[in-house]
């Protein structure tokens, strides 16, 4: 019988399919312009049977293709016909004749409104003065344009997550949140005020839980902005060719790059912006010729910006003049990347607190309701325009919003390095404002890379401090009309990249005493340069009052297969020294500061080649970095994957060979420590060891599983310390038979670790499968037992890891009320990378809530679940202290002070 899970993960793909086939002529530049849909439609809708129709089918076939070849790089249908048949279903004008369809681009783009205006009735709705999820069933609509709300009878309620779910991650949700104001008649730009770019997904119940506050305790600054930040900034620069290097363009056919495209787009979201703010009488296009005296401009901004020939495109320099000689016609000059353009567009709106784009949106969809009935072109003419815009930024969207079609950090990495390569790093008002539009946020850690010395880091923290304080006076009138306002408190976490290291080592050249010979060791550069992070980190801490209070933790992040857990464990013993680590200080004004201990997460068993991998480097972490109760793992995935679910995807995985033996050792020891195993497992177990080590090692003489498991242990030492300590004891022979000096010597020895590195298929079936079950259910165990906590990031997780929907997080599987076989650990929620994955933390906890009520547990459990979910947000923050807000600011305005005086800095 197919589990509910498995029902759960195909219906998922379902509803993708159906969106990407419903969104297809707009949600990207394939189809660009519209000119194969119209010619498609014209077509079949002017054909008579008996003429010669094989222009109409190869135009037909063209389409057809190009729209297959698209949803297969993104969808698992089950067969074309079902692909075909959708398409029927939303847009049957391309397959029959279709009645009203005399104006086609007309019809055509009211069709396309109809159906975002079933996906916005569907899951919008607005609730205490802000845009809400509409978690409740739909009811049928009658009349002609209602032609395809009768799929949504065939989805219960929360079915409706997964398809909100599935749409924001294909365009951005301000479309439907404008379409929704139209809807409802809400033509009022003040109507706008305070909405920024989330949907909020809660329904009023778990709006009351949230309200008493929630935490954001992972969370990379960099990614903290949101789409809407990214495409104002895009629309509001012209010099963009460096920051959008990383963005490729889907169009089938074009040369163009994409910056050429978001200039294209800058001037098409001018001209409607400026034509809308005149209410002119004239369609567009008489509206430019009456406008723009210049003529050879006019005929470029219609013949080659704006025409239907897509094959027709100017150069970014052309481009650059054209959007110059618009705004100096007008006398725009304050777009930049602080001010939006529309709001010196549209001066009477510049009070209202949203985006630029908002503003520019609602009007457009008033212009639509305006001009939709009018006997004339005004519509077409705009809005052909308006779709061409849409498609850019569709474009973009997506190529900043991770999908979930392939799992792994690999795949997600282009996307986070694209959505934050073009961010000002120092633009923290910006990010801070981003995250504080939550209106249920507490507390934020903010995670940040340590810089390569101390005094950009000390000015990189004034700038973070000096923001906040800023947004505390400015938006929460900190210290004027309103002092006692509750305001976000923020700290920060600096994190380790996890960085990849080669082979070409040689132990023998390795010198403690000789500079820059630690490249001679395997990571030894990499860990020197860790060392050398945290030891500066340390030093700000402990020479600047106040500051241990705002710097909070350190952490290890990045592609999990990029460093071992090995390489950390000295780095983390080094943060925790005592001796490093000073209780108590005086500020300037002779007051004794308590210092706030540093605390430690790490991202751990997020993404693995082999389940047990990401299970051990949890476990390691734990065991060689010196964690403690409070400290906490970032992901942690692996605890919660469904093992039988995932031998049955990955029965024989690829890994590398040095991976696969260390896995075998660690279970190995745990097993050694517990008689809670067969005789079978454990003859297994060392007869693999023994298999894998002499494939290494190339001969067995002298290896035994507790040697080859000391020196397991022996690597989480510093790297420089123990090669030496191997050199001293260097006897000859060694390699004839082998010892733990030898067999140390042999992991900085680029020969062994090519033997090492090469990828080898392991069977996860059988014995493996249950050595496996074991380690989780130990793993989950000890994690409960320790007070170690779990942060979990659903949307996060659901697209990097071996989670199968937004509903099957592992969470389910490590926490639960009910069961009492269950170990519950300690957890939080979080969103991680909110840019990437469209989200921010309070909407990921409405996940896990619909996900409770998914699985048929009632809503007074479920909000009782959840409200013990926020309050352990709230508590395992490294964010602490009881003190007021008035203290706090105290303290804030102190280490600002000592900031600007270098003597408190060494």
């Amino acid at each position: 019988m197919m589990s509910i899970r498995i029902m759960r993960i195909l219906m998922q793909d379902k509803i993708f399919l159906m969106l990407n086939v419903a969104l297809f002529p707009f949600k990207d530049l394939n189809f660009y312009g519209q000119e194969l849909v119209r010619q498609v439609a014209e077509e079949v809708n002017t054909f008579e049977p008996g003429k010669k129709a094989s222009r109409s089918q190869k135009n037909n076939e063209q389409l057809l293709s190009r729209f297959h070849n698209d949803i297969l790089l993104k969808c698992k249908p089950n067969s074309l016909d079902e692909v075909n048949l959708i398409m029927e279903k939303f847009y049957p004008f391309l397959w029959k004749k279709s009645d009203g369809l005399a104006n086609v681009d007309k019809s055509i783009y009211i069709h396309y409104f109809c159906i975002l205006e079933e996906f916005t009735k569907a899951l919008l709705s607005h609730r205490d003065g802000e845009i809400v999820f509409k978690y409740w069933k739909n009811e049928r609509e009658n009349g002609q344009n209602k032609r395809y709300n009768d799929f949504w009878d065939e989805y219960k309620e929360l079915d409706k997550v997964h398809i909100f779910n599935a749409i924001s991650r294909l365009i951005p949700m301000d479309l439907l949140v404008a379409m929704h104001y139209s809807i409802n008649h809400i033509t009022e730009p003040i109507q706008l005020n305070g909405f920024y770019q989330h949907v909020n997904l809660a329904d009023a119940p778990l709006h009351d839980v949230l309200q008493r506050g929630v935490a954001e305790n992972h969370i990379h600054a960099s990614a903290a902005f949101n789409f809407t930040t990214l495409w104002s900034k895009a629309m509001n620069e012209q010099n963009i060719e460096k920051q959008y290097r990383k963005f490729k363009v889907s169009h089938y056919a074009t040369s163009r790059q994409i910056t050429e495209y978001l200039l294209t787009a800058q001037i098409m979201r001018l001209i409607m912006a400026l034509y809308l703010s005149e209410n002119s009488s004239f369609p567009i296009l008489r509206w430019l010729t009456e406008t723009i005296k210049d003529p050879e401009i006019l005929d470029i901004l219609i013949g080659k910006v704006l025409h239907y020939d897509n094959n027709v495109f100017l150069e970014a320099s052309q481009l650059k003049e054209i959007i110059e000689d618009l705004k100096k016609n007008y006398g725009l000059t304050d777009g930049d990347r602080k001010h939006d353009i529309m709001f010196s567009i549209f001066r009477n709106h510049e009070h209202i607190k949203t985006y630029g784009e908002n503003i520019f949106l609602q009007r457009i969809f008033k212009y639509k309701g305006e001009s939709e009935h009018a006997e004339n072109n005004h519509f077409e003419q705009f809005f052909h325009i308006f779709l061409k815009y849409v498609a850019i930024k569709n474009e973009f969207y997506q190529q900043v919003t991770q999908s979930n079609s392939i799992k792994g950090l690999d795949f997600f990495k282009p996307y986070f390095d694209r959505a934050t390569h073009f961010v000002e790093k120092s633009d923290y008002l910006t990010l801070l404002r981003t995250l504080f539009q939550n209106q249920y946020l507490k507390k934020v850690e903010l995670r940040l890379s340590i810089l390569d010395n101390e005094g950009k880091n000390k000015g990189n923290i004034k700038n973070i401090l000096a923001a906040y304080r800023t947004i505390l006076e400015e938006d929460y009138r900190i210290g004027g009309e309103n002092p006692n306002a509750n305001f976000p408190r923020i700290g920060i976490i600096y994190h380790l990249i996890k960085q990849p290291d080669d082979i070409e080592k040689n132990w023998a050249e390795f010198n403690e005493n000789k500079e820059n010979t630690e490249f001679n060791l395997h990571y030894g550069k990499v860990q020197k340069k860790y060392l050398a992070s945290i030891q500066m980190m340390l030093n700000l801490r402990n020479s600047i009052p106040y500051l241990a209070n705002f710097i909070v933790g350190i952490d290890a992040a990045s592609l999990e297969n990029n460093t071992p857990v090995q390489v950390f464990a000295p780095v983390f013993g080094s943060a925790r020294n005592s001796d490093d680590d000073g209780m108590i200080m005086t500020d300037r004004e002779g007051l004794l500061v308590k210092n706030q201990s540093l605390f430690f997460t790490f991202h751990a068993g997020e993404d693995f080649r082999h389940l047990n991998s990401g299970l051990r480097r949890i476990d390691e972490v734990i065991d060689y970095c010196k964690f403690h109760s409070g400290d906490r793992i970032g992901h942690g995935i692996a605890l919660g994957v469904h093992i039988e679910e995932w031998v049955r995807r990955n029965k024989v995985v690829i890994i590398p060979r040095g991976e696969y033996l260390d896995n075998l050792l660690w279970i190995w020891d745990v097993y050694s420590r517990t008689s809670n195993f067969s005789s079978k497992t454990y003859v297994y177990l060392e007869q693999k060891i023994y298999s894998v080590a002499n494939t290494i090692f190339t001969h067995s003489a002298g290896l035994t599983v507790p040697l080859l498991h000391e020196v397991y242990k022996n690597r989480f030492k510093k790297i420089g310390s123990v090669s030496n300590e191997v050199r001293s004891g260097h006897r000859e022979g060694y390699a004839e038979l082998w010892d733990c000096e030898g067999l140390m010597r042999a992991y900085h020895t680029k020969s062994y670790l090519e033997k090492m590195m090469e990828p080898i298929y392991v069977n996860t079936a059988d014995i493996e499968q249950e050595m496996t079950s074991d380690m989780q259910k130990y793993l989950i165990q000890k994690v409960a037992m320790t007070g170690v906590v779990v942060e979990i990031n659903p949307s996060s997780n659901y697209a990097i890891g071996e989670i199968g929907s937004v509903f099957d997080n592992q969470f389910f599987n490590i926490q639960s009320p009910s069961n009492s076989d269950l170990s519950n650990i300690i957890i939080n929620i979080n969103s991680d990378d909110p840019i990437v994955f469209n989200t921010n933390v309070s909407n990921e906890i409405a996940y896990l809530y619909y996900g409770m009520l998914d699985r048929g547990l009632g809503k007074d459990a479920a909000l009782t679940w959840i409200e013990n979910l926020r309050k352990s947000g709230m508590d395992t923050s490294f964010i602490r202290g009881n003190i007021s807000n008035g203290d706090y600011i105290l303290a804030l305005d102190c280490l600002l002070a000592a900031l600007d005086d270098p003597t408190y800095c060494k």
